[in-house]
């Protein structure tokens, strides 16, 4: 009884194979040929046990829940496996005799067996990315291909990326994949080169710093300080004449200008960097101090009360002690 070719078994790239040294070209050859004739002869088999299984089982008039014991029995005394004798079965009653061909591998005809055009489609050799000539030949690997399934030797890029996608289904063992891989900051840094990759590190990143928030709660706003209001328009624009103003009020206008342009282009330049929890953290500290900062001035220039309240104090010796990151 033949035994099919093992998927798993790994397939060289056949345009770059030579005779191996110590044997002239025609006895490789030879020996090759006799190789495809045993290749053959376990194709048959398969399907020759195929076809006698379904000689059987047609043969009798049983249900569907009896073909399962049929099997079973029949594998143990031939001395098979029921899984094995299931595939048998199938792919020959999925290839007619005459629509089967002698010198493809039955592992092919069983990776085709459920596409519908397989009959058309064997009759053409594979095309081979690998060969300069674009000749290839039927191999497992082609028959699935051939059905848009992933091979199991990847050969093209997409191929190679593709297995990996599909071995690193567990978002566990994908991220820890992805955590080896940044130890090599070239691969790192290519792949940063792509905006897409840049803005879903961006969306992660506030993700995670919005579970983060979420499990630990909203911290209090620094005593003292008042909410800073939420306005979609934009800033006005100054309108007073420079003669006539004092300079103070110019001084105000001016650090106001410098800071919403300075924070503009801060704001965007940080969109092309990977910031840690600690990074969000300190930004989100130093913009706290700012708006209070900001709600005091508006307090002194409105009521003209001068007065900072003690938490206030804090903040700024804090900066000048050097807050913010450490």
């Amino acid at each position: 009884m033949g035994v099919d070719p093992g998927p798993h078994d790994t397939e060289p790239d056949v345009s770059k194979l030579e005779v191996p040294r110590s044997y002239t070209h025609e006895q490789w050859q030879e020996y090759v040929k006799r190789g495809r004739r045993i290749m053959r002869s376990k194709s048959a088999s398969n399907f020759e046990l195929g076809d006698l299984l379904n000689e059987i089982i047609d043969a009798g008039p049983i249900g569907h829940g009896e073909v399962t014991d049929l099997l079973t029995l029949f594998a143990a005394q031939i001395r098979s496996s029921h899984s094995s004798l299931r595939k048998y079965r199938t792919v020959a009653r999925a290839w007619p005799t005459e629509q089967r061909r002698a010198d493809v591998p039955w592992s092919v005809h069983r990776a085709l067996a459920a596409v519908p055009d397989r009959f058309s489609l064997i009759r053409e050799e594979p095309s081979d990315e690998l060969d300069p000539a674009g000749r290839g030949h039927w191999t497992h690997d082609a028959g699935l291909r051939a059905r848009d399934s992933m091979p199991h030797t990847p050969h093209t890029p997409g191929e190679r990326i593709g297995q990996a996608k599909r071995l690193l289904r567990v978002t566990e063992e994908a991220a820890e994949a992805l955590q080896q891989l940044a130890e090599r900051t070239e691969v790192i840094g290519k792949a940063m080169e792509n905006p897409a990759f840049r803005q879903t590190v961006r969306d992660a990143q506030r993700d995670v710093h919005l579970r983060l928030e979420a499990e630990r709660g909203r911290q209090d706003p620094p005593e003292g300080s008042v909410p800073a209001p939420r306005s979609e328009d934009p800033l006005p624009g100054s309108t007073v004449e420079h003669r006539k103003t004092p300079t103070a009020v110019l001084r105000i206008l001016g650090q106001c200008t410098s800071f919403c342009v300075g924070m503009q282009n801060a704001v965007i330049a940080i969109q092309e960097e990977l910031l840690t929890t600690e990074h969000h953290a300190a930004v989100l500290e130093s913009l706290g101090k700012v708006r209070a900062v900001c709600d005091w001035c508006e307090q002194a220039v409105t009521t003209g009360r001068t007065d900072v309240d003690e938490a206030l104090i804090r903040l700024m010796d804090e900066e000048q002690d050097g807050g913010g990151l450490p």
